[in-house]
This record gives C-alpha cells, sequence and structure tokens, in this order.
C-alpha cells in the first residue's frame, strides 16, 4: 500500500474531478444497528460531529437504530491509554465501530512520534468486537500535502495492527486543492468550521457504513449551501475510491464469532491491556 500512495494521490487529488459513483461501493454493509464511539480530541467533537454523522447515517439508512457519542475529556490517544474515564466510556455499550483520532504527529514532518498507544487502542477495540477506524485529521489551513502526509502515519499503524482508516484528510486535500474558495477551517486554521465538520462527518458516514457519501441528499440541519455540500459529497466519495480498503476491516465482528472474526482470547485481552507508552 506504501508504494500505491504516491500514484494514487498523483492520479486522484490532481486531475479534474471523477464522476460520481454509480453503485454504493462493494462489501456494503446490510447492518440496521450503529454504535459508534469516537475517541479523540476536540477534532471529534467541534460543531457536533458525532451527532451530525448520526445524521448523515439517518439520511442514508432511514430506519436504522443510530448512536454516535464522543469519549469525555479532549485528548491525545497516548494520554488516554490508562484513562479510567475513556475506559469506561468503551465499556459502557456494545459498540459497532470506534473511531481513534488524536495520534500525535510532528506538524513539520521533522519528527517521529510512537504508535504504540494507537496500536493497542486498536486491539482493544477489537477485542469488544467493534470496528476500530482510524481518523487521520486533516492538514491545517495553507499547509497543503499536511493531511496526506498524517494519512500515510496511520497507514503504517494499520498495517502494524490492522484497522480501517476513513480518508479524512484526503478528502480535505482534494476540496482545498480543487475549491480553494470552499472554507473548511475555523479562523485559527486548525479546527473545523460547519463546513470542515460536514466533510468530516461524510467521509465517517462511508466509512462506517460503506455507503457512498455521494448518494446522500443535503444535510438541512447544517449552515452549509446544497451546492457546497454537493462538493463535499463528491471530495468524501473520491477520498475512498483513491485508497481503497480491504474489504471487511471496516465493519464489526459478527456477534457469533465467525472464521474471520475469531473469539479474543486471553493471550489477545492481555496484549490489549498492556501499558506500552514508553
Amino acid at each position: 500500500m506504501k508504494s500505491f500512495l504516491p500514484v494514487a494521490l498523483a492520479a486522484g487529488l490532481l486531475l479534474p474531478a471523477q464522476p460520481a459513483a454509480g453503485a454504493d461501493p462493494k462489501g456494503l454493509t446490510e447492518a440496521s444497528e450503529f454504535q459508534v464511539l469516537l475517541i479523540g480530541n476536540s477534532h471529534s467533537s467541534r460543531h457536533g460531529l458525532p451527532e451530525l454523522l448520526a445524521e448523515t447515517i439517518r439520511a442514508g439508512l432511514p430506519g436504522a437504530s443510530v448512536h454516535a457519542e464522543a469519549a469525555p475529556r479532549w485528548k491525545f490517544l497516548d494520554e488516554r491509554i490508562d484513562d479510567e474515564v475513556t475506559a469506561r466510556a468503551l465499556e459502557s455499550r456494545n459498540w459497532t465501530h470506534v473511531i481513534l483520532q488524536a495520534q500525535k504527529y510532528s506538524t513539520s514532518g521533522r519528527y517521529a512520534h510512537p504508535t504504540d498507544a494507537t496500536e493497542a487502542w486498536i486491539r482493544r477495540v477489537r477485542v469488544r468486537r467493534a470496528a476500530p477506524i482510524l481518523f487521520p485529521e486533516w492538514g491545517r489551513r495553507g499547509e497543503n500535502g499536511e493531511g496526506l502526509r498524517v494519512h500515510r502515519l496511520h497507514m503504517g499503524i494499520a498495517e502494524r495492527e490492522p484497522a480501517c482508516i476513513a480518508p479524512v484528510g484526503l478528502a480535505w486535500e482534494i476540496v482545498s486543492r480543487r475549491n480553494p474558495s470552499i472554507r473548511l477551517h475555523e479562523h485559527d486554521g486548525n479546527h473545523s468550521n460547519p463546513a470542515g465538520a460536514l466533510l468530516t462527518a461524510l467521509v465517517l458516514y462511508q466509512t462506517v457504513t460503506g455507503r457512498s457519501a455521494e448518494r446522500l441528499p443535503p444535510i438541512e440541519s447544517v449552515r452549509v449551501k446544497a451546492a457546497i455540500q454537493e462538493t463535499l459529497r463528491r471530495a468524501a466519495g473520491e477520498a475512498h475510491r483513491v485508497i481503497p480498503q480491504e474489504p471487511g476491516l471496516c465493519k464489526p465482528a459478527p456477534a457469533d464469532g465467525g472464521e474471520d472474526s475469531p473469539a479474543p482470547d486471553d493471550a489477545a485481552q492481555e496484549r490489549a491491556d498492556e501499558s506500552v507508552i514508553q
């Protein structure tokens, strides 16, 4: 996958936008229940991101049982590894998907932060039979390519500890390069504004449900014009096509187990419970 990324980005991000997909992606989930926990910092909750994600799921899957919330407090993933509040949040429901955001990274790209904590969280989530989803965040305003670098970092994590990746940063790069007049950041140049939050929710929607964000109707509760929403939906869909993922990574383990999702053993539980921060 590492060697594929530069080629895919050159083809997918630097050429004209691709037409909307005619059908939902292969491996479409038929799930009727989505229990989603977001673990991260302020990027996981600004502008009501959990509620916005739940709203997009209800719009795309009317009748589905949907609940989404963010774990209390804003922390990096390595700061949460021994945090009892986060542990209780993870154990509070039978989550179907757990979105992991706030892996530390070097904004200059010169330094490498440990990823052990994120990998430990992936194991913990898997032990609970939920689908672990990595959330590589967007780059800061004016820092073209930062979102791609963060995505590469998370690809490396997923190679060591298999997990689904929501291409949030890639979708932001697509919009920023093709439609620079669309503002996605708040005035601080770091956090998302309502349009940025919607784009993030659209990416997470497609990652969680397996359904194309391009086929969603406009989300009326968001203060984002319909024409801009259409651009955001296309970017979310294209980001998923740029970097295809292994089928099944974004789905929770079957409740009754199965060959592809064996029941967690004691060793797996012990590995998940290890404190790995040095």
